[in-house]
């Protein structure tokens, strides 16, 4: 069985049936793994392997026999998902070869955008109003659920990467709704983040079965990757990525949000603008990330990556209480000490991890001891109490970093350069809105940043001495002067929905509300919730006549075909598959068309006779 893709030719395997000591040698190298070469021949011999191919197929127990350390182990499990995933996913070792030479053969942007043929017409995907807008290009990589793909925009050739998230088989999950929420806040997480140093969202498309997330295409693999294949970093190469690190998470702070999910798997090289030695890096993966400051929602779960969890995330306990931007800070001095070391500071080895997270002792192997700068950073950041954990403008001036040597003040001046100007309008409610109030409005928010690509996040801000809570949004993602304007009159009548009766301002001041409140009669009335399924055939279709206004879909009239039993005449639809109806009926009627189908879940609000 041959191996593709690894930088190395295993080959056919000797007449003895044991591997060539140097095939194995060439593997063990590449993966700065040679310490263990006498366990692995071992192995080899013991268990008949005659490639490296056959190590991976069984890499778990061979890291058990070899008695690998954690970060030693995570890379051959990365290795055997690269190689045996890939040959699997093929069928066989020819067809491996041909997907992984296509794959090293960029495509031209004229090419992929040229590509017209009946094979590839299925692969084009878009908005509502425009469904061929992108084509669909080679697999970049793969999970449980989603799948990132290169694509091409039509019209002008520009290339980006998509995320494609299964919402049919996340629907076939019991906690569906839980994820749901957990998407749609990464999507706006990430509409509202705006930075050189994070990875921007550039149009996120539902359909039925798929979201779609349109992102900046950044070529050149996780800096994870990076450090495994090198070993650990020398000090200019790490501080030069560290510094970069930290003035991203300056901004995300900023905007009140805690990443939760700092780790060297979910930082990209940006691989066209790296220079030699001098790694240029993006965040990505907001799938953890919380707002908090909000007034309305704390950091609680226990989320992201042990190896990397502060002290307060670790311990339940200190969990359920609450934390947090500061856990970002203890996730700092790890990657820091990771790129350094090329190895975990707390590993689970000897004794519980969350014992040596809890003490917090950070200890350096003889041979792998970065310098007493770099030493104090890191144990400056990783510190038990959240309170004395070194800021991150502290950090930014630390010894380690501030040094004069090199170019290093040129590199601050190119990585501090400001973000793209943003249009952030700020749009107050009124009073003091509850927590439920809240969370409607937030859950009704998502269908507007769909739609307009735009963030908005929930948050309480003071004004001298004056605290109120705004709906800020940010304007600043490409869309057309027209375009805000529209998504501008939009928010706030869905504000102003969410508010009836009491004055919104923001983004327009004075401007009259333009949406239509539920009549009055029907606010006074009581009623019931009931669910349904929605039966649709292609012969007679639903079998109702509904109309759409601001708090639903009204239903006028059910026909005997195909026959909605649960459904009668002047029944409100409020939900359609989790996403609430609300806003302006033009909203309404367009959230309810991209999700109808057969079979899908109906929220229905029955009023008193």
């Amino acid at each position: 069985m041959a191996a593709h893709g690894a930088g190395y030719e295993p080959g056919p395997g000797p007449p003895c049936s044991v591997m060539p000591e140097k095939q194995l040698t060439a593997w063990l190298e590449k993966l700065k793994l040679t310490s263990y070469a006498a366990k692995a021949s071992s192995w080899c011999q013991t268990m008949g392997a005659v490639s490296v191919h056959e190590i991976l197929e069984n890499w778990e127990d061979f890291a058990e026999a070899c008695s690998f350390k954690p970060l030693e182990r995570r890379r051959v499990e990365k290795d055997a998902a690269n190689v045996v995933g890939n040959n699997a996913a093929t069928g066989n070792a020819a067809a491996a070869a041909s997907e992984a030479a296509a794959k090293s053969r960029p495509p031209t942007p004229s090419g992929a955008a040229a590509v017209t043929s009946a094979a590839t017409a299925a692969n084009n995907f878009g908005p509502k109003e425009d469904p061929e807008k992108y084509v669909m290009g080679e697999e970049l990589g793969s999970g449980a659920t989603a799948t990132v793909c290169r694509c091409v925009r039509k019209k002008d050739s520009k290339q980006f990467a998509v995320k494609s998230i299964n919402i049919g088989k996340l629907r076939l999950q019991p906690n569906f709704q839980k994820v749901s929420e957990k998407l749609q806040r990464e999507v706006s997480i990430l509409s509202s983040l705006r930075h050189n140093r994070i990875v921007s969202l550039f149009e996120s498309i539902e359909s039925q079965d798929y979201l779609h997330l349109v992102m900046e295409l950044v070529e050149g693999g996780e800096l994870f990757d990076h450090i495994v294949n090198i070993g650990s970093f020398t000090e200019p190469v790490a501080r030069y990525v560290f510094i970069q690190i930290a003035e991203g998470l300056k901004y995300i702070h900023s905007q009140h949000i805690v990443y939760r999910d700092l780790k060297p798997e979910n930082i990209l090289v940006d691989q066209k603008n790296s220079r030699q030695g001098l790694l240029e890096i993006k965040l990505s993966d907001f799938g953890h990330s919380k707002l908090i400051h909000d007034g309305y929602s704390t950091a609680l779960t226990r989320v992201g990556t042990p190896q990397y969890w502060a002290p307060e995330v670790s311990d339940p306990f200190k969990a359920a209480k609450g934390y947090d931007e500061r856990v970002d800070l203890w996730s700092l001095g790890v990657v820091l000490y990771v790129m350094l070391v090329g190895a975990y500071p707390f590993d689970g080895l000897g004794e519980p991890i969350d014992a040596q997270i809890r003490r917090a002792s950070v200890q350096f192997p003889a041979g792998r001891r970065p310098s007493q700068n770099a030493q104090d950073l890191i144990r400056a950041l990783i510190q038990s109490d959240p309170m004395q954990r070194l800021d991150l403008d502290r950090c930014l001036a630390h010894p380690w970093v501030s040094t004069s040597a090199g170019s290093l003040s040129k590199v601050l001046n190119e990585v501090r350069q400001a973000p793209p100007e943003e249009r952030e309008e700020p749009f107050q409610l009124p009073g003091d809105p509850s927590k439920e109030q809240i969370d409607g409005l937030r859950r009704d928010l998502q269908h507007w940043i769909y739609k307009w690509r735009c963030g908005a996040t929930i948050q309480k801000r003071k004004q001298g001495s004056v605290e109120a809570t705004y709906v800020m949004a940010n304007m600043q993602l490409g869309v057309t002067e027209d375009e805000r304007r529209k998504a501008r009159r939009e928010l706030q009548d869905l504000i102003n929905f969410n508010f009836p009766g009491q004055h919104v301002s923001g983004g327009s001041p004075g401007a009259p509300s333009t949406l239509p409140s539920l009549p009055e009669e029907r606010m006074k009335k009581s009623h019931r919730l009931l669910t349904h399924t929605l039966k649709v055939t292609a012969k007679d279709g639903a079998g109702v006549e509904l109309e759409p206004e601001a708090g639903g879909m009204k239903v006028m009239k059910v026909f005997p075909k195909p026959g909605q039993p649960g459904l009668e005449a002047k029944d409100l639809i409020i939900n359609i598959d989790g996403m609430p109806l609300r806003g302006t009926p033009e909203t309404v009627e367009d959230i309810f068309g991209q999700h109808f189908r057969d079979g899908v879940q109906l929220t229905i609000k029955r009023f008193q006779r």
